[in-house]
This record gives structure tokens, sequence and C-alpha cells, in this order.
């Protein structure tokens, strides 16, 4: 019998998900992670990513923006600031958003600041992209 943890994706709207589940995996900053019941406790930082969650050998996939995955004895929690189903993502308003943000970088010269968040609506947008080419 598998253990259970309690999990939860908190967005600046609210509770995401909340379940106890099996296993979740996600790109940490420095790499795949995955985290079972017992885990030892940390908090890590998350890269625009698949979040894939496991419950009686059923799969749920999201997207997941960037953020913090804080793993305690108690339960796990995701604070990420946008979090969507693999399912209900709109590929075309995504792809276009990409577009756009890579034309600006391309096109212009921007400070800093404004690379920085071009660069992060880019990886946002690829890895949505990609969470919506997997269907539960």
């Amino acid at each position: 019998m598998s253990k259970l943890f309690k999990f939860e994706v908190v967005t600046p709207t609210g509770i995401f998900y909340e379940d106890e589940v099996e296993f979740i995996s996600f790109e940490a900053a420095n790499g795949e992670m995955g985290v079972m019941a017992q885990h030892a406790p940390m908090l890590v930082a998350n890269k625009p990513c698949t979040l894939t969650i496991e419950k009686s050998k059923d799969k749920k996939f999201a997207f997941i923006s960037e953020g913090f995955i804080e793993i305690t004895p108690e339960k796990v929690s995701a604070i990420v600031d946008l979090a969507d189903w693999s399912n209900e993502i709109n590929t075309e308003e995504v792809i276009r958003a990409k577009r756009i943000a890579e034309e600006e970088l391309e096109s212009k010269t921007h400070d800093m600041g404004r690379k920085i968040e071009l660069k992060a609506s880019i990886e946002r947008a690829s890895a949505a992209i990609k969470t919506a080419s997997i269907r539960d």
C-alpha cells in the first residue's frame, strides 16, 4: 500500500488543487524532482514546467509557472503565480503571446529588466505549450 501526503497548488487567486496524493514531479531550478510521502523537508525553487500528480495509478498534468515548492512533514505546497490543467490551456493564445514576446525581444533594444521579463514570458509559454501537448 502506497503512502499518501497532502498536496496543494496555491496561486494568487486561491487554491488551484488540493488532495492527498502518492507522488508529484516537477522541474526544480537545478533539474527534475520527485516527491513522495515522508520526503525530507525543504524549500525548492521551481521553473515553469509540467507538474505531474499521481494517485491510485491516475496521473494529472498541469502547467505551473515559476515559484516555490515547500515540503514539510505535514504537506507539500506549490506556491506559484499561474497554474492550469493541460487540457484547459488555450494553445493558440499561448503561442501568440510567445511569438509577440520573441518578436519584441529580437526587434528592440531593452533595458536588462525588460529583457529578463521577455525571456521569462517565453520560458513560461514554452512550458505551457509542452504541458498542453500532454492529455490526461
